[in-house]
């Protein structure tokens, strides 16, 4: 039987999109700025194992985002990054491959940025932080836990039937 948008996914994507937020918003020095050490991006690996966690990161991202002192840049191409990264998450068969997906796509908000930046260096260099930020959080600390995680058959039968 095909799930949809019932009452329980709903919950549990209200519940993804607040614990994405929460986290981004507890350590707000470390979430905006040119370094940015989310805890909440590792979050993103969950769409790997269920697609269905999508909705709830796009939301949790965008109420985030909503905090950052460029926030009109962030809530609208932030947030557009995270769901093309999550569509090729979908598509990815490699967990480090879908950890790489993210920290690319910061190019997407770093070129929206390009329009208030006059200097093109301290683009790129904003951009390599934002990229080496991203890589550490996602593709490094986010692929150990999630290695960890795969080996927890009660976990993963709960992401599996998000």
């Amino acid at each position: 039987m095909k799930k949809n948008f019932d009452t329980n996914y709903l919950v549990k994507s209200a519940v993804a999109a607040a614990l994405y937020a929460v986290l981004t918003l507890l350590l707000p020095m470390a979430s905006y700025g040119p370094i940015q050490l989310r805890f909440s991006e590792i979050m993103v690996l969950l769409v790997f194992y269920n697609k269905r966690f999508i909705p709830g990161l796009v939301l949790g991202c965008a109420i985030a985002n909503m905090f950052s002192p460029m926030a009109a840049f962030d809530v609208t191409l932030g947030t557009l990054s995270s769901l093309v990264a999550f569509e090729l998450i979908i598509r990815t068969k490699s967990l480090f491959v879908a950890s790489l997906w993210p920290v690319l796509m910061v190019m997407v908000p770093a070129f929206g940025t390009y329009f208030i930046l006059d200097n093109s260096v301290a683009l790129w260099i904003m951009v390599a932080q934002f990229m080496a930020s991203e890589f550490l959080m996602v593709s490094i600390i986010g692929l150990m836990i999630f290695k960890v995680l795969e080996k927890n058959e009660v976990f993963m039968k709960y992401i599996k039937e998000f």
